[in-house]
């Protein structure tokens, strides 16, 4: 079993409910599409709104920022990445277009 760190950069505040419901969420989603790996922890970064830009604009983005075996199918990483965004959208109330998620190889 492989054990992974996970980091959730929200853009603004989260509430200890959304934070347990996200947590559980990538627990369980991982657990899903990937169940040789272990989240070793999932880290919570507030971000106050207006720090982040996107085109000149305040950003509404919020990051969810993780890895996955290395040689992990396509198919399995953008499902995971998918799954993973629209949880987190479901939950804050972040726009789901808004929610960046990052699936890199682990180091090994």
């Amino acid at each position: 079993m492989q054990i992974l760190p996970f980091k959730c950069l929200v853009n603004g505040t989260i509430d200890a409910s959304q934070r347990v419901a996200v947590e559980q969420s990538v627990i369980e989603i991982f657990a899903r599409h990937l169940p040789q790996v272990r989240l070793s922890a999932i880290e919570f970064v507030e971000v106050e709104r207006g720090l982040w830009f996107t085109a000149g604009k305040p950003s509404q983005a919020s990051m969810l920022l993780g890895s996955v075996p290395r040689g992990t199918d396509q198919a399995v990483r953008v499902a995971l990445m998918d799954a993973l965004a629209h949880r987190f959208s479901d939950i804050t109330g972040a726009p789901y277009h808004d929610v960046m998620v990052v699936a890199a190889d682990a180091r090994e």
